[in-house]
């Protein structure tokens, strides 16, 4: 049987932000995700389909 390569989703949920907030303080709602808008744009450009989807989003 071949072994499968996983990796870990960096994309946090709502339900990890509101434990988060919970943790250390404050409202879950002040959340903003810092994000590489950079990186991003290079992944879309890479995957066809993710192209596909940002063209039809940004007409």
């Amino acid at each position: 049987m071949h072994k499968l390569a996983t990796k870990s989703s960096q994309t946090l949920t709502s339900n990890d932000i509101e434990n988060l907030a919970r943790r250390f303080g404050g409202k879950s709602e002040d959340y903003i995700e810092i994000v590489n808008k950079q990186k991003n744009k290079q992944t879309i450009k890479k995957y066809a389909l993710l192209n596909e989807i940002e063209r039809a989003i940004n007409v």
